[in-house]
């Protein structure tokens, strides 16, 4: 989706990005999946999350979904994601940030 700038004045890129809205789009949805690390936690980086931000973690597997995943914290770029111990390499998960 194409956020349009503060100051854009060009009315295509404005309809182009209300029309993505109405029909659902969004860009608080991570770009790529993120697999979990073996340990306690798994730190992501993606410049939209700030301080304060909610996460929304979506477990893609089974082993994942099993992990007991929740958010630790936020930062300005990045955000860490707390779990369970395992070393399945199948434990993926896709987010999306809602920012306050």
């Amino acid at each position: 989706m194409i956020v349009p700038g503060k100051n854009e004045t060009r009315l295509d890129r404005i309809i182009q990005a209300i029309s993505e809205i109405a029909s659902g789009g969004s860009n608080a949805i991570g770009k790529s999946a993120v697999t979990l690390a073996p340990g306690l936690e798994t730190t992501v980086v993606d410049p939209l999350c700030t301080e304060g931000t909610l996460v929304v973690p979506v477990p893609m597997s089974a082993s994942a979904a099993a992990s007991g995943i929740f958010l630790k914290s936020t930062a300005r770029g990045s955000f860490v994601l707390g779990h369970g111990v395992s070393f399945a390499d199948d434990r993926v998960v896709r987010y999306e940030l809602r920012r306050p």
